[in-house]
């Protein structure tokens, strides 16, 4: 039988609050290819009403997994040789209609230093940080084309290098968020939200507790928005309303030039087209759904094809079967039309399935609202949750892990303030 004869019965009547109440696992080093660009990593994509303006929408992109706070004299930045990118699709079809783009630019003061700031830090104006980075920030309308310039020139938060390079780091990563025309955005180093016992790779060793997310890094792309920028039209569904514009569906991708012509005695030549490298909606779905054969492929793919080049491992997931394996957990077989409670979420309010993270962003929708799969806070609890559903069989399966090790904020950019190298 055909994918799609399998998922229509599943999309029938199916809202945004049907289901059940999954979220998604993270996904650092998922697959092969990205495993050696690091820089280009997705790890994690958010969405979330502002808690300080309904009338605005919050999304996260990260980037570059698990970085160890000291890991100088080199710290961790963006690649000015890629590009980022998180992608809206407004009309349920799993197609790209509004593009927010970032590419970056790196400066230094002094090259005859090995040093990333000279002297202590109190802005980010200081001479003694010898090491900055700016971004251009556009916004591009996939339909007709035209791209409007959000940003230029706006600063990257600096590496939190330690309490003597920085004795306020906070206030000076804070002078990094920017905005223009009712749209605001950051870019830096953060706390890495992602919360887990990464045991779970040991042959699903969950349980113990360990959180091993807890003191690293993450880099961090957030933009909050007017809901109406990425609205179908310019303008809000009313309350209540249940059509496919009801939603918007969000995925983050990164980019590398098609060729790269490596020099003796100076710098790379990169030429040619910008090709994706790295795409995430749900970690979920790459991370523990898509097998190592085909997850490069995944990578590099539009979620429009989702079904078509991923939608068995959907219907028939393999973690519940390693779960009956190893742990002897007593999961659910799969049935016999296939898990169709999971492609359901994947395509609600009859949107065409795909790994879109979709958030309704109809009139009256707050950030109490947001919790997957009604967009993503930061602080839901994925992994239990992934596990648990998996399984279903109706008993609770966690890895002893519930909470981030660091608060969230109320206010851009939300994530916590990124862990010092020398504290």
């Amino acid at each position: 039988m055909k994918l799609k004869n399998k998922i229509a019965p599943a999309l029938a009547g199916l809202t945004l609050a049907a289901g059940a109440s999954m979220t998604i696992a993270s996904s650092h080093r998922e697959a092969p290819n990205i495993a050696e660009d690091q820089y280009v990593d997705n790890t994690d994509v958010y969405a979330f009403i502002s808690p300080t303006d309904p009338d605005k929408l919050v999304m996260v992109a990260n980037y570059i997994p698990l970085l160890l706070p000291s890991s100088g004299p080199n710290f961790y930045r963006f690649s000015d040789e890629a590009r980022y990118e998180i992608h809206i699709d407004n009309d349920g079809d799993a197609k790209d209609d509004i593009t927010y783009r970032w590419t970056f630019d790196n400066q230094l003061k002094n090259g005859a230093t090995f040093l990333y700031n000279t002297g202590p830090v109190d802005s980010l104006g200081s001479a003694n940080l010898n090491v900055t980075q700016t971004y251009r920030l556009e916004k591009i309308d996939e339909r007709t084309g035209k791209k409007t310039r959000i940003l230029d020139g706006a600063p990257v938060a600096p590496w939190n290098v330690g309490k003597r390079s920085f004795p306020n780091y906070e206030k000076v990563a804070l002078e990094a968020v920017s905005s223009y025309g009712g749209t605001t955005a950051f870019a830096g180093p953060r706390d890495e939200p992602f919360f887990v016992d990464l045991h779970v790779f040991d042959l699903l060793g969950v349980g113990a507790g360990t959180p091993t997310t807890d003191g690293v890094n993450v880099m961090s792309l957030v933009l909050e928005v007017p809901i109406t920028e990425v609205a179908k039209g310019g303008k809000r569904p009313a309350a209540g309303s249940a059509g496919m514009d009801s939603l918007v569906g969000i995925h983050a991708t990164a980019l590398r030039p098609q060729v790269r012509i490596l020099r003796r005695g100076r710098d790379a030549d990169d030429f040619g087209n910008m090709i994706q490298v790295s795409r995430l909606g749900w970690p979920l779905v790459n991370e523990v759904i898509v097998p190592l054969q085909d997850k490069d492929k995944y990578n590099r793919s539009a979620p429009k094809d989702d079904a078509k080049n991923f939608g068995a491992y959907i219907l028939d997931p393999e973690v519940p079967k390693l779960l009956n394996l190893v742990l002897n957990a007593g999961c659910a077989p799969t049935p016999a039309g296939g898990r169709v409670d999971i492609v359901g979420l994947l395509g609600p309010n009859g949107t065409q399935p795909a790994d879109l993270l979709r958030i309704n962003i109809n009139q009256g929708q707050t950030n109490a609202q947001s919790h997957f799969p009604n967009g993503r806070a930061l602080a839901d609890d994925v992994t239990d949750t992934l596990l648990t559903v998996a399984c279903n069989n109706g008993s609770a399966v966690g890895d002893g892990v519930n909470a981030n090790d660091k608060a969230f904020g109320t206010s851009m950019p939300y994530l916590a303030s990124p862990h010092s190298g020398n504290p």
